[in-house]
């Protein structure tokens, strides 16, 4: 019960800061001058996060024997959870496109500090993995379900596809890259978090409160579905110990904010994005540390 309680704080006090700078955007949206989405969107998704997760991946300590297993995985939780979000999304008459938003989760800033804390290095490892495989799939055929159509030149344009391959490249060879080039990629990645965080603020401000229960009661479905998946998919892979439980955490942490920024490029409605993004946030308080209690 200790560590149950122990590791709500420590959910709750990663997820604040969080909350803080979704306050600022709210705020910004009402008190200061307009502000600029679509130049932030494209900073963020052409430049901030390609350094973001290049410099990740090239200084992680990711071991390469753990690759293979957890990026299969991870492939089957995702080919899963799309099937099954797809037809729950369509039965129910809503755009199936937002499917993405209910399979990708927060497994960057959210994901790899709780995978972290609850199994340390090692577990960090496996975090990183899912990760890496996430972006590619986020990046790649998530975009291209955002945007109505499948595009290979779009793909092949994306700084973030090219961002990941390399820095893993870096990785594999063990490649000493030039301290000014690693400083630079680190810096613009750290932008990253907090202008997605004031921006996914700035969109709440236009939810309209008929909108709230049918945000809660979706949030609720994803929450429930993530769960189903992450618990389902670790058992057919008959994964073990820290491995099944990093699957299970990343598997089912709340919909990340990447979903809103490809949402709004891609003319979806991005303020039902920012809802889920908000509300999943707010109940993973409550339900993280419960589905951690069960793994640990």
């Amino acid at each position: 019960m200790l560590i149950v309680t122990e590791l709500t704080l420590q959910i709750a006090n990663i997820l604040a800061p969080g909350m803080i700078l979704a306050v600022i955007g709210l705020l910004w949206h009402f008190k200061g001058p307009a502000f600029p989405v679509d130049f932030v969107t494209t900073l963020v998704l052409n430049v901030s996060m390609p350094a973001l997760l290049f410099h990740t991946l090239a200084t992680s300590i990711v071991p390469i024997a753990s690759l293979g297993r957890m990026a299969i995985a991870t492939l089957v939780m995702h080919i899963v959870f799309a099937v099954t979000a797809v037809s729950v999304l369509k039965l129910s008459g809503k755009d199936w496109r937002l499917c993405v938003a209910h399979v990708v989760g927060n497994t960057g800033n959210l994901g790899l500090p709780v995978c972290f804390l609850a199994f340390g290095d090692e577990g960090l490892a496996y975090a990183m993995t899912f990760f890496a495989v996430q972006c590619l799939l986020l990046f790649s055929f998530g975009d291209a379900i955002y945007a109505g159509s499948a595009s290979f030149s779009r793909v092949l344009r994306s700084p973030i596809i090219h961002a990941v391959w390399i820095g893993a490249l870096v990785r594999v060879l063990d490649w000493q890259l030039p301290d000014i080039a690693m400083q630079t990629t680190q810096l613009l990645g750290q932008i990253v978090i907090p202008l997605m965080l004031i921006t996914l603020g700035i969109s709440l401000a236009g939810m309209r409160a008929s909108q709230l229960p049918s945000t809660v009661l979706w949030s609720g479905i994803r929450t429930v579905l993530a769960m189903t998946v992450g618990f389902g998919v670790a058992e057919l892979m008959q994964l073990e110990g820290v491995a099944r439980g990093v699957l299970i955490i990343e598997t089912v942490v709340p919909v990340a904010v990447f979903n809103y920024l490809l949402a709004v490029r891609h003319g979806r409605d991005s303020h039902e994005v920012s809802g889920l993004i908000l509300v999943t946030h707010i109940a993973s308080i409550f339900y993280l540390p419960v589905v951690l209690g069960l793994l640990l």
